[in-house]
C-alpha cells in the first residue's frame, strides 16, 4: 500500500498530465481511469459526477456556444453550436472526468485520516519556514471532526457559539508512516514523468 503523501501526488499528477494530453490520447486514457474508478469506487464517482452535473452540462454548453468556428446549424447561425465549441467542450468535459475519477479513487483508497496524514507528509517543506505541519493537520482534524458530528441542517455560525466539549471530539491522532521502496520508486517515476513533461 502507498504512502498516503504518495497517494496525494499520484492523484495531483494525474490532474496534471490529464490537462496536458491530446485529445487522441485524452479519450482512451479518461476510457481507463473511468472504468476503474466505476470497479473500484462506483460510489464516490456516483456521487461526485451528481455534485458536478451542471458544471459538466453548462461546460459543454459554454465552449459549443461561444467558441466561433464552423456553425453545426448554419440556419441559426451565431445563436447556434459550432464544431470546434464542440471539440473543446468535450476535451475540456474529459479533462474535468479523469480529475474526478481519480479523486474518487483516491477518496476510495484513504479515510479522513489517511488523507489528513498525507497532507501532514505534503507540508513537510514548509517546516523550513516556521510551520508546525502537525498543528496545522490536527486543527484541520478537528474542524472536519466537529463538522462531520454536527447536527443536520445546522448553520455553521452555530459551531461559533461555544466551545465543543472533549467527550464529543474525542481522542485526536495522527497516524504518521514510513516510505517504502514501492513509494519512493513511484516518487522517482513521478520525477521523471514530470522532468519529462517539462523538457518536451
Amino acid at each position: 500500500m502507498l504512502h498516503p503523501t504518495v497517494r496525494l501526488l499520484a492523484w495531483a499528477a494525474a490532474v496534471v498530465f490529464s490537462q496536458l494530453l491530446p485529445l487522441a490520447m485524452l479519450v482512451p486514457v479518461c476510457a481507463a481511469v473511468t472504468g476503474l474508478a466505476m470497479w473500484r469506487a462506483g460510489r464516490h464517482l456516483t456521487l461526485l459526477l451528481r455534485r458536478t452535473r451542471w458544471l459538466i452540462l453548462a461546460l459543454l454548453l459554454l465552449f459549443a456556444f461561444a467558441t466561433p468556428g464552423v456553425y453545426v446549424l448554419p440556419a441559426l447561425g451565431a445563436f447556434g453550436p459550432s464544431e470546434e465549441g464542440m471539440r473543446l467542450g468535450l476535451e475540456h468535459a474529459l479533462r474535468l472526468l479523469v480529475v474526478l475519477s481519480a479523486l474518487a479513487l483516491l477518496l476510495q483508497l484513504n479515510d479522513m485520516d489517511g488523507l489528513l496524514s498525507g497532507l501532514h507528509g505534503l507540508l513537510w517543506p514548509l517546516e523550513w519556514l516556521g510551520l508546525d505541519r502537525g498543528r496545522v493537520a490536527l486543527r484541520l482534524m478537528l474542524v472536519l471532526r466537529y463538522v462531520e458530528q454536527a447536527p443536520p441542517g445546522q448553520h455553521w455560525r452555530a459551531w461559533l457559539e461555544g466551545p465543543v466539549g472533549a467527550e464529543r471530539i474525542g481522542v485526536l491522532s495522527l497516524r504518521r508512516h514510513r516510505l517504502t521502496a514501492l513509494d519512493v520508486a513511484v516518487l522517482a517515476g513521478l520525477t521523471f514523468l514530470l522532468l519529462a513533461a517539462i523538457l518536451a
